[in-house]
Order: structure tokens, then sequence, then C-alpha cells
């Protein structure tokens, strides 16, 4: 119950963090520089406490079931901790991340509070140890596709006063488009090869296990893992889309087209979370 509270007055601070960093993006205000980092940081610190307590809570492994959002949520979290500390107009990001680590926090504790706080079994990491390279290395890619979805969304909110010759654009507190166009493209470039080697690590995974069954005559109960191996492609096709036209045909598409790779590829990854989690 007291991790719980903790984690509900977590989801409170991070939502009055992303509403001020919100106000000061879209009404280029200059107020609340402080309040909205420090409630950022307060949220992150009872995150951090309130998984703590849920993995001693367990029978099992933080990579499992719902705490799998949870550790997704707090990765997020610990990126965007460093981003408001590097960067000096960090609102607009944090608005956007703030807002998604609350919904990954609301997500996995409706899981929790459906499932009757069952325990979760650890016989899934003991006969499978690189569980843990599997899902953390998805989990920092997640944090790398966030990034650059952010950056991509800022860039095509700047194209569309551009476009509408807004003089809003003059006093964006937004970094320039060229800055956002490089962090989308290095923090997917960074995020994609991780998500590769985690999807390999998982496929072979599948294949030793279809393969052991199949030798031993018995039906390959696998079809559970179709829409996460079906999604996992759809993601690693958009991402390496993004990387390839962002990299190697910059010509080819235009950057509005790459934005929106960008952010299907995050939008893809996070439905994959969501599949997998449940």
């Amino acid at each position: 119950m007291v991790a719980f509270l903790m984690a509900v007055v977590s989801v409170t601070l991070y939502g009055c963090s992303a509403g001020l960093c919100a106000f000061r993006t879209i009404r280029k205000s200059d107020r609340f520089p402080v309040a909205a980092r420090l409630l950022f940081l307060a949220a992150f610190l009872l995150h951090s406490v309130s998984i703590g307590m849920e993995s001693v809570s367990t029978s099992g492994t933080i990579l499992q079931g719902p705490n799998v959002l949870m550790l997704a949520s707090w990765v997020l979290a610990l990126v965007s901790l460093f981003v408001s500390v590097a960067s000096r107009r960090p609102y607009g990001y944090l608005a956007i991340a703030s807002a998604t680590v609350s919904l990954f926090i609301l997500f996995s504790q409706m899981i929790l509070m459906a499932s009757g706080y069952a325990l979760y079994a650890n016989s899934a990491y003991e006969q499978w140890p690189s569980l843990v390279v599997h899902i953390l290395l998805f989990l920092v890619a997640m944090a790398c596709f966030v990034i650059s979805a952010a950056a991509s969304a800022m860039q095509l909110y700047q194209r569309r006063l551009m476009k509408a010759r807004s003089a809003r654009l003059f006093s964006l507190s937004m970094p320039a488009i060229e800055t956002l166009n490089r962090v989308a493209k290095r923090a997917a470039l960074v995020g994609f090869p991780l998500f590769t080697l985690g999807m390999l690590i998982g496929f072979g995974r599948y294949a030793m296990h279809h393969g052991a069954m199949v030798a031993l005559g018995c039906p390959a109960g696998f079809s559970y893992l179709w829409p996460r191996i079906g999604l996992s492609l759809a993601v690693w096709v958009v991402i390496a889309a993004f990387v390839a036209l962002s990299y190697l045909a910059p010509h080819v598409a235009s950057s509005k087209v790459r934005s929106v790779l960008s952010i299907c590829g995050f939008l893809g990854a996070l439905l994959l979370m969501f599949v997998t989690a449940g």
C-alpha cells in the first residue's frame, strides 16, 4: 500500500511538472523555471523508491508483468532527468516525457490491481538468464525512441508555425529545428542497434524452444508470441527506414515524412511494450 501511494504521488508530481512545462512552452512564458524541474526531481525520487519497494514485495523479478512498465517508466524518467540538467530549455521535452512516464505508471498499477496484486514467479528468469539483457536492451532503446519522437514532434510543430507564418515562432522556447533534427537522428541511431540486438536475443530464445518442442514431437504452443514478433518486426522496419532516410538518403523523403516515421516507431514500440506486459 505504501508503494502504491508513493506511485500515486509521483504520478501527481509528474503531472504537475508536465503542466508547468507545457505552460512555459505553449504560452512562451518564463515563469516557473525552477518549480518545473524540482517537481520532476521529486517525482523521480518517489518513483525510484516505489519501484524498489514493489520489486522487494514480489517473489519474482522486476522484469516481469506490470513491473516491466514500471521499469520502463523509470528508464525514461532517468533519461529525462539528464535532459533537464543538461539542457537550458528542456521544457517541451519534459512536458511530453512527464506525461508518458505518468501513463506508464498508471498502466502498470491498473494491471497490478486487475491481477489482484498476484505474485509473479521467477521461473522465466531462472530458465532464461539472458532475459535481463533482452529487456534492458529494449528499455534503453525505448528511451532513445522517446527522445527521437519528442524531437520529431517539436520539429513538426515548428514547421507548422513556419508554414502558417505565425509570429509565435519567434518566441518559442524550443531548440532550433536543426538541433532537434540532430537529436532525433542520433537518438534513433543509438536505439536502433540496441533494439535489434534485444530482438535477436528474443527470437533466438523462441527458435530454440520451438526446435526443442518439435524434436520431442510436442506441439509448439507459442502462438501467443506472434503479436510480439509481428510488432517487433514492424517497429524494426519503421526505425530502420527512419535511420536510413536520415543518414543515407536524406533527400529521398522530406523532413516531415522522417519525423512521422520516428513518431510511428515510438508508438509501435509503446504498443509492443503494452502487449508484452500483458
